[in-house]
This record gives structure tokens, C-alpha cells and sequence, in this order.
């Protein structure tokens, strides 16, 4: 462990965090931040996430203020591994209907744009 005593002031958070990512680490934990992908498809976008190995019942998928969060957990003999990551949607991202699939350890979501109000034309009066 590094001695904090010599650290300049600006650098003891990242003291205090690695040096909880060293204990997390002792006790056999391991957080990751997955790797992701995105493209746009004809309605939207699609992200695609990487969970290899993880279930769906060990996942917590939230979207709040267009922010999608993934977290979840995955369980190997004595270690426990999390996976969390979070991505900001374009204000113009349907979040209401976010369609979500697992498949060989690919999280992918299936991004929709809000349906645009048609142009209509204004008479004056």
C-alpha cells in the first residue's frame, strides 16, 4: 500500500480508491466495465453490451433522466465478478419502449426514436 503521507493533497481520492479497489480485490471481488457497441439501425440505434457468462436474473437494467444503467453479477468459484456500465440516450430515444434480448452473453437493446409529430399546415385567420 502507498504511503498517502507523501501524496500532494489533489491526489488522496485516488488514493482512497484504489486502495478500495485493492480490498475488493482481497476479498475476491472484481468490478468491470463491460465492453459495448452501438450502430444505428432504421428506426434508432442498437447497444449492445458484453456479459459473458452472466444470467438474466442477475441483472438490473434502469433508465432514469436518459441514462441507461446496466449493472449486474456474475458468480466463479471464489470470486464474484461485477460488470456495471452506464450510457447517456439522445433526447430523441423512445425510452419507453426499450426493447431488451440476451443471447450468448450479448446484452442487446434495441433503441427506438421518439415518432416525430407529422408537419401540418396552419391557416391565418
Amino acid at each position: 500500500m502507498m504511503n498517502t503521507q507523501i501524496l500532494p493533497n489533489a491526489f488522496y481520492g485516488i488514493q482512497n480508491f484504489i486502495d478500495s479497489l485493492n480490498a475488493a480485490n482481497a476479498q475476491g471481488e472484481s468490478t468491470y466495465t463491460p465492453k459495448a457497441d452501438y450502430y444505428e439501425t432504421e428506426g434508432g440505434f442498437a447497444l449492445e453490451v458484453e456479459l459473458p457468462g452472466v444470467k438474466k436474473e442477475d441483472m438490473d437494467i434502469q433508465v432514469e433522466k436518459n441514462i441507461l444503467t446496466v449493472k449486474a453479477t456474475r458468480a466463479r468459484k471464489d470470486e464474484k465478478f461485477t460488470y456495471e456500465r452506464s450510457f447517456r440516450l439522445a433526447d430523441d430515444i423512445d425510452t419507453d419502449n426499450i426493447k431488451v434480448s440476451l443471447e450468448n452473453g450479448i446484452l442487446k437493446f434495441d433503441l427506438s426514436k421518439k415518432a416525430q409529430a407529422a408537419a401540418r399546415k396552419i391557416t391565418i385567420a
